[in-house]
């Protein structure tokens, strides 16, 4: 009897564990495969991080940042080596590099273009050893490329004279056009005259602002160009347009754009067609900028305020629109000298 209640309880635990073995669900296999890997970031451009530190470090105006982004960007396009490893030799050949290839109006890079560029590779490569980022200067060595001597650009004064005499044709925009010729006779570049707002005249001078290289400064007026900037804005006022001090001082006054901005091909054409009327070659805005150099050297004022009255900081840049003025200032005193001469005999 003892035995046969131990078999029973026995055969009773057995069948309770079959029964949990039936309620436990099916066992869920799971293949694994190869795991899953991250793939490692591209290396950082560290050359491009490079130039933007330069770019933002350094003050330099919008038009000039571009330039000098444009410029270390194709020479970075076409080096293909990091800084550290850029050579004089590297920097040689790509002056020969740029001095083959084409500009956009046909034949070669001028000069001054190449120039440019070398220029700045040299201030770039000066950054990056101050900086500690490169052992040595790759563009020590390397010299600008020779340019040849440049034909006068400043107007005789019965040329100068002659764009004025043609303003008499301008009909309606007289007033406005001798404003602008006045303006640029103080040699303001003609994008700086589209620039100008009413605010940035004082009555007394003009406040250049965003110039081309940085060359930023107040320009003083002679009388007569004050007397016709003021007559101009009058006129703007009683013909209703806009003298807020953030309104565009000079505005077009064709058909399809009255009163907006006059911009820089505006002012081109407009010294063209006076030129055209006066029967004038090769004359453009810029040569009145070279005139108003010449005319300073010429009235004797020192090459240091000469330079800051048309916002030129570099000799060597400044000798180009002074040149004609010493050559001139040259033969005046030779002639001076031996007409004192030919008369004391």
């Amino acid at each position: 009897m003892h035995y046969a209640a131990l078999l029973l309880a026995l055969v009773s635990k057995i069948g309770t564990a079959f029964s949990m073995l039936r309620e436990m669900p099916a066992p869920k296999f799971i293949e694994i495969g190869q795991p899953v890997v991250t793939p490692p970031a591209p290396p950082a451009d560290l050359n491009w991080q490079r130039v933007e530190e330069f770019l933002r470090v350094r003050e330099l105006a919008t038009n000039t940042k571009k330039a000098y982004e444009r410029q270390l960007q194709q020479f970075s396009d076409w080096v293909q080596k990091p800084w550290q490893q850029i050579t004089h030799r590297d920097i040689d050949r790509y002056k020969q590099y740029l001095k083959g290839l084409p500009s956009k109006r046909g034949g070669s890079l001028s000069p001054a273009t190449i120039n440019q560029s070398i220029n700045s590779l040299k201030s770039y490569f000066k950054w990056l050893t101050v900086k500690d980022y490169i052992p040595r200067n790759p563009t020590l060595t390397i010299e600008q490329v020779k340019e040849p001597p440049m034909p006068p650009k400043d107007l005789p004064q019965p040329e100068f004279d002659a764009l004025f005499d043609a303003l008499s044709y301008r009909g309606e925009s007289e007033v406005r056009d001798l404003a602008i010729l006045q303006v640029l006779s103080h040699g303001l570049r003609a994008g700086e005259v589209s620039k100008l707002n009413t605010e940035d005249y004082d009555g007394r001078r003009l406040d250049v602002l965003d110039a081309k290289w940085g060359s930023d400064g107040k320009v003083p007026l002679k009388p007569e160009a004050i007397a016709a900037l003021d007559a101009y804005l009058g006129w703007k006022m009683r013909q209703g347009f806009s003298i807020a001090p953030d309104a565009p001082i000079f505005i077009s006054l064709s058909n399809n754009s009255k009163g907006q901005r006059l911009g820089y091909r505006g002012v081109y054409d407009l010294i063209k067609d006076l030129a055209k009327v006066s029967e004038l070659e090769g004359v453009h805005p810029h040569r009145l900028r070279h005139t108003c150099a010449t005319a300073l050297v010429m009235a004797g004022m020192d090459t240091m305020l000469a330079k800051r009255m048309v916002r030129i900081s570099s000799d060597r840049v400044f000798a180009r629109y002074s040149d004609r003025a010493l050559d001139l200032k040259m033969e005046e005193a030779f002639n001076e000298i031996y007409g004192q001469a030919r008369k004391m005999e």
